[in-house]
């Protein structure tokens, strides 16, 4: 027992690992010149309040793991100040860099080959406020895994009811709420094991769920839609799984590989849904808006506007009354109209007796002044000025007449008389001169000069520079990103701005794009203006589903062509499965499809003929019957032949002769499901109609072979009873 003791004692250090380079960043008009993480939210940078809770819940060591950029020496300096108010006694901080981590999966394969990680540690993304109990998070894993030694992580959701407020904030925050990372979970009742995770797309009531489960547990959770912090507790055995699984890019990607190969593995996966405490990632700028109004309404408590979280002395002054913050160095002109929940920042002068006027007038709710407000040290604001749900850096000066609604101004920016700002970002130095209407939905870069009396369209990113312009620097910004300078009807007669424009807005590749083809022979410059309105209204998902069809098209005819083994292909689709979060049903769906196009490819036509897709079957026989398992999957392989007859009918003709073989030939597809299929009509589309008339033959010998198996069958059971 001694020795058990020795190991436990060893092995007490505990850990966590932040990654900085998050899975979705607020734009390069804003990450080009600081990293996402050290972004300012209600001016304190993001990593401080995952750093400062990390501390508060007893963690002993992070590693802090970033991508080799010109953002790395500014996270190591900050994480080097954090650290050195701290002497000896505090959490240490380690900065591990490299330079090919592209996402999750690599970070883990770095660690684990650096063997950095020896014991359970916390995993969790840079950008994330919290509040949650990890002591106690942590203490129920490591109880459980000494009850199931087969399990290897515990993630952490959050299941909290939302509370009712009245505040614009708060308001705009909840129609926010459904838009975040959220996931349907299954669990087990009795042991929280995660039996089924899906990532939540619709606002449908149903819930769909396997009837396998209810075989590993006769009672069920289910969670339809539980928030995602992106948090997890993770044992040794979670690095050496992604290094053994290069296919394995996301957490995501580990869970659907661990339940569904659960008996091959030998792991399982437990989650804790926890219904106190905060837990919000600002991961993108709705987010970013929501939490930090969330922080000044003090709901993540004890993260909170006037405790510095570095130092953890008081910075701020704070009125209960108002929920208003300001540094006692800001200066404000007596006579504005009133504010509530702001923070002024450090540097500012104030006047003591104007002070306790502003504190009166400035700062009381209910006469048009400012709710949810930030405002940064040495800041000046003029009388007249009107301030809502927003946050102000330090040495800012807000002039005369200034209306600013979920505006956050970072450092040194001058907004003269009669500007009115609406949901937007302001980079540090900025200046908007008189009249200037920043609309909803704006990034306006570092830099950035506008004005006088303009107004910027909704949505635009503007910087000061674009690439070209410092050839030293010409990578700092995206090879995708392209800027153009902005009209001087966008930032006006006194502006300096560029717009930063969407790939697919470029004209120089909308050119090259009308020389060229696509898979379907057709020319991509045609009706040219529905394609960009297509590519701007295909969300994220269908942009993920194309990208996936595409990459499994072309693994199969690079297969075909150099006739792969099996095994190989299958792990290359996987790949493509894992990174582009694909269900089985569209894998299984785009193999099928893939395999018959391949054939058509095959014979080098555009019209398919049966000698090239028999050659396909063959060559991806053993591809397609490794995903084809049960009678539902076969299934899903008949109706994707269907779908694919409604979008390529030149398929029609070979469609008896395809069921057939994968039917006698192959034995991949079952006579009684394919007649099941025939007489519930198919996947109901337009094409089965035509299909039903073209294999009615092979149907009717389907129905007469059945007959002819249960008349013998009869014949057997009548002989038997006769002796």
């Amino acid at each position: 027992m001694a020795p058990k003791v020795e190991v436990h004692e060893e092995s007490s250090i505990l850990q966590a690992v932040i990654l900085t380079e998050c899975d979705i960043d607020y734009g390069t008009a804003i990450t080009h010149y600081n990293p996402k993480v050290l972004v300012p939210l209600a001016n304190t940078p993001l990593l401080d309040y995952t750093l400062a809770w990390l501390e508060r819940c007893g963690v002993d060591e992070v590693i802090v793991y970033c991508r080799t950029n010109t953002h790395t020496d500014k996270i190591k300096q900050h994480c080097k100040r954090f650290t050195s108010r701290r002497e000896d006694c505090g959490i240490k901080v380690m900065v591990v860099v490299s330079e090919d981590c592209l996402n999750l999966g690599d970070a883990m394969r770095d660690l684990y080959s650096k063997s950095l990680l020896k014991d359970d540690f916390i995993l969790l993304q840079g950008d994330l406020v919290a509040t949650l109990d990890l002591q106690d998070i942590v203490a129920k894993h490591k109880e459980n895994r000494l009850s199931d030694k087969s399990m290897i992580m515990t993630c952490v959701y959050v299941n909290k009811p939302t509370e009712t407020t009245t505040t614009t904030a708060a308001m705009e925050g909840e129609e926010e709420r459904g838009k975040e990372v959220t996931a349907t979970l299954v669990t087990a009742a009795d042991t929280g094991k995660l039996l089924l995770h899906r990532r939540t797309r619709s606002k449908s009531s149903k819930i769909s769920i396997p009837t396998e489960l209810f075989q590993a547990s006769s009672d069920l959770l289910t969670y339809p839609a539980a928030y995602d912090p992106s948090l997890a507790i993770c044992s040794e055995v979670v690095p050496s799984l992604f290094s053994d699984n290069f296919d394995y890019g996301s957490r995501d990607s580990l869970l659907r590989g661990v339940i569904e190969q659960e008996e091959l593995l030998g792991y399982s996966i437990r989650c804790q849904v926890v219904q106190d405490g905060y837990a919000c990632r600002a991961s993108t700028l709705q987010q970013y808006q929501r939490v930090s109004g969330e922080v000044m309404r003090r709901e993540a408590y004890p993260m909170v506007c006037e405790s510095s979280l570095t130092s953890h002395r008081i910075r701020y002054t704070y009125d209960p009354f108002t929920t208003t913050y300001w540094e006692p160095s800001a200066k404000f002109t007596k006579g504005n109209g009133g504010t509530s929940e702001v923070v002024v920042g450090a540097g500012t002068e104030v006047v003591d007796a104007g002070t306790v006027i502003i504190t009166c007038k400035l700062f009381q709710r209910g006469n048009g002044g400012t709710s949810e407000v930030v405002v940064g040290a040495g800041t000046e604001v003029d009388a007249g000025v009107l301030l809502t749900a927003s946050v102000v850096g330090d040495h800012c000066t807000l002039s005369d007449g200034v209306r600013a609604n979920a505006a956050f101004i970072m450092n040194n920016v001058h907004i003269k008389s009669g500007c009115k700002l609406d949901h937007c970002y302001i980079g540090d130095d900025v200046v908007l001169e008189e009249g200037v209407v920043v609309s909803s939905g704006c990034v306006v870069g570092p830099g950035v000069r506008l004005g006088p009396h303009v107004t910027i369209p909704p949505g635009t990113q503007l910087v000061s520079r674009p690439p070209s312009s410092t050839p030293d620097h010409h990578d700092d910004f995206d090879e995708t990103t392209r800027v153009k300078e902005a009209d001087p009807s966008i930032c006006g007669v006194k502006g300096k701005a560029f717009i930063l424009l969407p790939e697919e807005t470029n004209q120089d590749d909308d050119d090259d794009d009308e020389e060229s083809s696509d898979d379907d022979g057709r020319s991509s410059g045609q009706d040219d203006g529905d394609s960009e309105d297509a590519l701007m209204m295909m969300s994220d998902d269908e942009h993920s589903e194309n990208e996936f069809r595409r990459e499994v098209q072309e693994s199969l005819m690079n297969g075909m062509s150099k006739k792969s083994a099996a095994e190989n292909m299958v792990l290359e689709i996987n790949a493509s499965r894992h990174a582009y979060n694909v269900s089985m049903e569209d894998v299984l769906t785009t193999v099928t499809q893939g395999i018959l196009r391949a054939g058509q490819k095959q014979d080098g036509g555009t019209e398919p003929t049966w000698p090239g897709i028999n050659t396909a079957l063959k060559c991806f026989v053993d591809v397609l019957r490794n995903y084809v398992r049960k009678g539902r999957d076969q299934l899903l392989v008949l109706n994707a032949i269907e779908k694919l007859m409604v979008d390529s009918p030149e398929f029609l003709p070979a469609t008896q002769k395809i069921l057939f073989n994968l039917n006698q030939t192959f034995e991949i597809l079952e006579g009684e499901v394919i007649l099941h299929w025939y007489k519930k009509g198919g996947a109901g589309t337009t094409a089965f109609t035509t299909i039903k008339t073209s294999i009615a033959q092979f149907i009717e010998w389907l129905e007469k072979d059945s007959e002819d198996e249960e008349d013998s069958e009869d014949e057997e059971d009548s002989d038997e009873e006769c002796s």
